[in-house]
């Protein structure tokens, strides 16, 4: 009877929805969720979607919130008795959301956002599906990497602006997924053709012309450096390195140096069959690290790197491996799916260090 699709809840955010969707929701199901702000704040929900069969007095399937604190009840809603408004403002740090379902031919089911007082953007839809003035900042929920909806354009040429605002964000790298957060950008002059990409575990699609697109603003740590700047690497280190000897008997050195990106010819390659292989970089001195670009290569062989975890010192000694915003265990980044195309990952929180594994 379990009728929960993704969902993804933070003290401060999140995101929800019923089994399957955007797909028909299932038969006989029920779901409760329990959405807990820091106490002194309340929460604000946004209905991305409630696209329940109709019924009467929504019998058949039902959406229900309710303060079990206040003894406050909102809904219950389904098609025919949807929300009066996209965005309901609560006085409670506490809602319990009940989904439900009996027999059914039809309906998407729902998807809800919420986000606490502390965060309320400007205004905004929380899962940022309305389209920004010229200059907004967002606040936008947990969870918004899996919710429905199509993104165009990459972090480096920004995004067709009909894209899913708070998704493309997360593949822009301005926030991380797990926490949601502000986000600030503007729409700016269109262009013709917006490059799909892989960032951050998203796909992108490739877009036509459009007349706006969306340009996401990264906000830096000051006095740190400023953002966009690609880092140079003082020197390279390796756990080892493969020495190949080709069929002519040909020597071929897959050495560390080789690891930098757009180097022509083969890369940097660990010794075959060796375990726990690292890539070490020295950037001379310490620096702020917010992101990293991989790629694999094609020459000769088809070789890339699928997933990998990043470590990172100050001394060159004593390494503390990265756990992203959550902090709760080492973070596994998504790599390559083939040897031709770069990804990108973000550090959220950026790393501080002169030594990166």
């Amino acid at each position: 009877g379990d009728g929960c699709g993704h969902t993804l809840l933070t003290p401060h955010s999140g995101t929800l929805s019923s089994k399957n969707y955007p797909g028909t929701y299932p038969n006989h199901t029920a779901c409760r969720w329990q959405l807990r702000a820091p106490p002194g704040t309340s929460l604000l929900l946004a209905f991305g979607d409630v696209d329940l069969e109709p019924s009467e007095r929504c019998a058949r399937s039902s959406l229900l919130l309710a303060d079990p604190h206040a003894g406050t009840a909102y809904g219950p809603y389904c098609r025919n008795a949807g929300p009066a408004t996209p965005l309901l403002v609560t006085n409670s740090s506490a809602v319990t959301v009940l989904f439900n379902s009996t027999s059914h031919r039809s309906g998407r089911g729902l998807l809800l956002s919420y986000a606490t007082s502390q965060h309320p953007g400007r205004g905004e839809h929380p899962l940022g599906m309305q389209r920004p003035p010229p200059r907004a900042g967002v606040y936008c929920p947990a969870g918004c990497k899996d919710i429905d909806g199509d993104i165009w354009g990459n972090p480096s040429q920004g995004y067709r602006d009909t894209s899913v605002l708070c998704k493309a964000a997360v593949h822009a790298g301005v926030i991380a997924d797990e926490l949601g957060g502000q986000v600030t950008l503007s729409r700016e002059k269109g262009i013709t053709l917006y490059e799909s990409a892989f960032a951050n575990g998203l796909h992108s699609k490739r877009g036509s012309l459009s007349e706006k697109r969306l340009i996401f603003h990264k906000a830096c740590c000051l006095p740190l450096p400023a953002c966009g700047d690609v880092l140079e690497v003082a020197a390279f280190n390796a756990s080892s390195w493969w020495h190949e000897v080709d069929a002519l008997g040909q020597d071929r050195s897959w050495v560390a140096e080789r690891a930098v990106l757009g180097t022509a010819g083969h890369s940097w390659a660990a010794e075959p069959g060796s375990k726990a292989a690292w890539l070490e970089l020295d950037l001379g001195t310490r620096r702020n690290v917010t992101g990293i670009i991989t790629k694999g290569s094609s020459e000769p062989y088809d070789y890339y790197v699928t997933s990998y975890r990043v470590s990172s010192s100050r001394d060159g000694k004593n390494w503390r491996p990265y756990r992203g915003s959550t902090g709760h265990k080492d973070k596994v980044f998504e790599g390559n799916t083939d040897s031709r195309g770069e990804v990108s990952n973000a550090f959220i929180p950026p790393i501080v260090a002169r030594y990166i594994r």
